[in-house]
């Protein structure tokens, strides 16, 4: 069974090393230069993850003696942890973390067949499609100003997504016809 910790973390990790092998700061440098706008992490996040990970056979680490500092530790995943990835890339995101959870699957989608990474976008189309539905039905409900605004700007957001998943899935489903 694998640990609980922030899924964006754990599989953020995985997805990382997945690309190629890399030493913790390598990892925090990517995800402050790259990911800022799906996750962040720290060391004190970082390390226990990579520790944990190690321990449970998802990651190796490769230790470099290095001339007066320590050894320079390269993590690199395992098939375990490929394969802990792929199923986690296949499953929806959980509730709270809908969308900073779909920006990280968004790009790590790279790592599933082209025909998976179309499912993963006409999922999150028909669940923003049912939240703007639901807002509409909330929004004919608002009284005071203040919350018709909220409703409009977050309604806005919703339509905005909507066709930006709609002209990505477009492009896609172009590339997998030809």
């Amino acid at each position: 069974m694998f640990f609980r910790l922030p899924m964006s973390h754990k599989h953020l990790v995985l997805g990382l090393l997945l690309d190629q092998p890399m030493t913790g700061y390598d990892i925090r440098k990517h995800v402050q230069a790259v990911l800022s706008a799906a996750t962040s992490t720290s060391y004190g996040t970082l390390y226990p993850v990579l520790h944990r990970l190690q321990t449970e056979g998802c990651v190796v680490v490769q230790e470099i003696p290095q001339k007066g500092r320590p050894p320079k530790k390269i993590y690199r995943i395992t098939p375990l942890g490929e394969r802990e990835l792929t199923q986690w890339l296949k499953q929806p995101p959980e509730a709270d973390k809908i969308r900073r959870e779909f920006l990280l699957k968004l790009y790590l989608a790279r790592h599933l067949p082209r025909h998976e990474l179309l499912k993963l976008l006409e999922q999150r189309r028909a669940e923003t499609l049912a939240a703007l539905n639901t807002l509409r039905t909330h929004a004919k409900n608002g009284k005071h100003e203040p919350d018709a605004w909220i409703m409009d700007y977050v309604t806005a957001l919703h339509k905005a997504e909507i066709a930006w998943l709609d002209n990505v899935t477009a492009g896609l489903a172009e590339i997998v016809r030809t």
